[in-house]
């Protein structure tokens, strides 16, 4: 299989694919629960890989390189002048911690927004204009498919995502990771994409799933009144978790999840799969120790 085939294919089962074309990976056998997130119905199970890692997909080490600031993304131009841009700096108080684990916590939503209100808007804007012509993508990713464009194919949303990893994201990570990760600056975002759900116009729900990554976020790119329902349901959560427009939630990759039903109206998103780099025995030890929390 040609490596730029392998580019996008994040989703556990969709992964899965990849044991067939690189049969030395370090694997092993998972059970994944399909279905919609109404435990009184029941589940199909069905026996999947997991990988997770740049040892485990090579073509990570491909799929991260966009994301990855430059020394340009790092200075801020004002008048004549340049100024290295600064990390924003975050205490438990920025977040609310949830489904409790060891010493800390396996999900968070963020208590304020760390994308503006014209960030959001400039987002939505170029993934509409972009997709006019070349339409929105709904295969890339098997078994759980969103209507997505990948972030790689927004120029102005990947520029403006460079920066943001290193100045607000990735430091908020690390603040709710940190008693996990063994090097929290070593994460690495492998695959990033706007998903788009329209009652009317296509994907409204997405059903119960685990990344296959060590970590993932998903930020709120319009406002909650845009739609009703949405959210992101988790299996260890009695209710989805909602946020407003540049609200953020994080997790932990393995964790059971999936994308509440909208019954009206569009909901964006931005969604990100978070790797961390040279740690490939670690994320397969994390993954599943907590898969099944």
């Amino acid at each position: 299989m040609a490596p730029h085939l392998l580019t996008f294919l994040p989703c556990l089962q969709c992964i899965a694919l990849l044991a067939v074309a690189l049969p030395t990976c370090l694997t092993f056998t998972t059970t994944s629960l399909v279905g919609k997130p109404d435990l009184s119905r029941g589940f199909k199970t069905s026996s999947t890989k997991v990988l997770v890692s740049e040892v485990h997909i090579p073509a990570y080490r491909e799929t991260k390189m966009p994301f990855i600031p430059t020394e340009e993304d790092l200075v801020s131009k004002i008048g004549c002048g340049e100024i290295n841009l600064e990390e924003h700096e975050y205490d438990t108080h920025d977040f609310s911690s949830m489904i409790n684990y060891e010493a800390g916590h396996l999900l968070h939503k963020t208590n304020e927004p760390v994308f503006t209100l014209e960030e959001c808007k400039n987002i939505r804007d170029e993934a509409e204009h972009v997709c006019s012509s070349v339409g929105w993508t709904k295969n890339r990713h098997g078994n759980y498919p969103t209507t997505d464009v990948p972030i790689i194919e927004l120029p102005e949303t990947l520029a403006f995502l460079r920066k943001s990893l290193y100045q607000r994201i990735y430091p908020l990570l690390r603040t709710q990771f940190s008693e996990f990760l063994p090097d929290a600056r070593r994460l690495r975002v492998a695959d990033g994409f706007i998903v788009k759900y329209d009652v009317k116009g296509g994907q409204a729900e997405l059903k119960p799933h685990r990344d296959g990554s060590v970590l993932s976020f998903n930020i709120a790119l319009n406002s909650a009144d845009d739609f009703e329902g949405g959210g992101t349901w988790f299996d260890s959560c009695d209710d989805p978790i909602k946020i407003d427009e540049g609200e953020m939630v994080s997790h932990a990759s393995a964790l059971l999840h999936g994308g509440q039903a909208i019954t009206s109206g569009i909901r964006y998103i931005l969604v990100c799969f978070v790797i961390l780099e040279g740690y490939d025995s670690f994320s397969m030890r994390f993954y599943n120790k907590v898969r099944n929390v």
